[in-house]
């Protein structure tokens, strides 16, 4: 035994090294009891990631094209980005040799092309298109779905790396009680949850998934989680590995629909180091979980009835491939249905409405898991005009429950963002906290409270207390000998 040792006394470092020393599960049993947060991040918060092979940040929206040009993703035959190249030919006057200096903002350039499809789908309804009209609406749609992949590839070549990232910085310091939800399409966030052992996708995504990718196509992640949480990942917008049929346009109605006939399910990839079905077999190896190659993996045919996969009364199936990518025939893995993955912007919901259950059922989540929360943390989400839903479930809620919230809002622009979501309705809120500040930066305004919480959970809690003053006096005793 030894003698008790004054928590005061204790050097502020120390006590900080001592809290990152503690395995998530002694965290989160530390923690237990404090408020719940709701945790909401945006592009910004991702950006700082660049642990890539190619040192490129994951893109905010006026930087995508940048990234595009970067990552493997333009170079070579192994991504399909042809309709896009197209289309900046014959639509932006863009010549081949100068599509690297191509920079628009891609929420922008996505917004325009879905403008232009619409009035065309318009026009398409009271009369037949004539020839140029036809050709618009093919190039424009085409690049439509075409960017579909180009968004989910630049995001996987960009997120192909390490785990390390600040989210898991971030859960250093939540409850088990906290609830997060993105509107990112990258796992980051996704994988620092499962690093912590507290997480498992069967269940954290607040989803059920019709099939799991993980090593072989099976009903469920395989695994337990290490230690009981509250955590869920409510990916409001999709995500890169969430998959569902392959979306494509019809022709005759210019509307978005999935190969197979009234499928609303949802489908997870999460890891395979071995070769799997894919579009003309074209696998490449070398990512890491939840990440893969351009195409994603094909969906197997066991998952759907077999009239999902017939061809409508009075339709055929018919597909042809030039064979520019290859020198040999490519064949297509049979027992399979190409996929897409579930990526949605506020100007694409339309192309969703199948798996709207699906996603309404998270914004039914966000808004239950609010009810209860005393603290919203609001990470470099820009709130655009365009995505109006999240605005409007803010303001009420400050309406409704602001004297009982605090709003911290984490970006450099903060005090713009604080007039878009509006001062009138944040003088609602208990408190309101504008850390004009990078997500780096804040992690670290968060670590200054690591010496406090190490403090109050060994005064709480003599287990903690014998283990602090254990590696307290091991430290200093074994420095002194040296």
């Amino acid at each position: 035994m030894c003698a008790a040792i004054n928590l005061q006394e204790i050097e502020d470092a120390f006590l900080a090294f001592a809290w990152g020393t503690l395995a998530p599960e002694a965290r989160a049993k530390i923690l237990a009891k404090n408020p719940k947060t709701f945790w909401l991040f945006g592009a910004g918060a991702s950006h700082h990631y660049n642990l890539n092979a190619f040192g490129v940040p994951i893109p905010l929206a006026s930087g995508f094209f940048k990234a595009y040009h970067r990552l493997p993703t333009s170079q070579g035959f192994h991504a399909h980005v042809g309709p896009f190249t197209n289309f900046l030919r014959e639509e932006r006057g863009v010549t081949p040799e100068r599509v690297s200096e191509f920079d628009e903002n891609v929420e922008a350039f996505m917004t325009s092309i879905e403008s232009e499809v619409e009035e065309l789908r318009e026009t398409a309804r009271v009369r037949n298109l004539n020839g140029d009209e036809f050709g618009r609406a093919s190039s424009y749609a085409m690049v439509f779905n075409n960017m579909t992949f180009i968004f989910a590839n630049v995001l996987n070549e960009a997120q192909n790396g390490a785990s390390m990232s600040l989210y898991g910085a971030i859960l250093e310091f939540c409850s088990p009680n906290d609830l997060f939800a993105t509107f990112n399409w990258d796992t980051l966030l996704d994988r620092a949850l499962l690093d912590t052992g507290g997480w498992n996708p069967n269940t954290g995504y607040g989803l059920t998934f019709r099939g799991v990718l993980d090593g072989s196509w099976k009903n469920s992640f395989e695994g337990e989680v290490k230690f009981a949480t509250k955590w869920k990942l409510l990916k409001l917008h999709g995500s890169t590995n969430w998959l569902v049929p392959y979306m494509g346009v019809d022709f005759r109605e210019w509307e978005f629909q999935p190969v197979v006939a009234q499928a609303d399910d949802i489908f997870l990839y999460w890891h395979s180091s071995m070769p799997y079905a894919t579009h003309k077999s074209r696998w490449r190896g070398g990512y890491v979980p939840s990440t893969y190659c351009y195409y994603p993996p094909n969906l197997p045919s066991y998952f759907f009835e077999e009239g999902q996969l017939a061809a409508p009364p009075g339709k055929i199936f018919a597909k042809m491939t030039p064979r520019l990518l290859a020198p040999f025939k490519e064949e297509d893995p049979t027992g399979s249905i190409p996929s897409s993955p579930v990526l949605i912007t506020p100007v694409r919901q339309k192309k969703y409405d199948v798996y709207r259950s699906s996603i309404q059922s998270l914004w039914s989540q966000a808004v239950s898991g609010l009810e209860d929360a005393t603290r919203i943390v609001i990470i470099g989400y820009s709130f655009p005009p365009t995505d109006t839903r999240p605005l409007d479930l803010i303001r009420g809620l400050l309406a409704a429950r602001g004297k009982e919230m605090t709003i911290e809002i984490v970006t450099p622009d903060g005090a713009e963002i604080a007039k878009r979501i509006g001062e009138d309705v944040l003088a609602y809120a208990k408190e309101v906290k504008l850390h004009k500040m990078l997500f780096e930066e804040y992690v670290e305004l968060l670590s200054e409270a690591a010496p406090r919480l190490m403090r109050r959970a060994a005064a709480e809690d003599p287990e903690v207390q014998q283990w602090l003053e254990r590696i307290y006096l091991l430290n200093k005793y074994g420095t002194s000998r040296e």
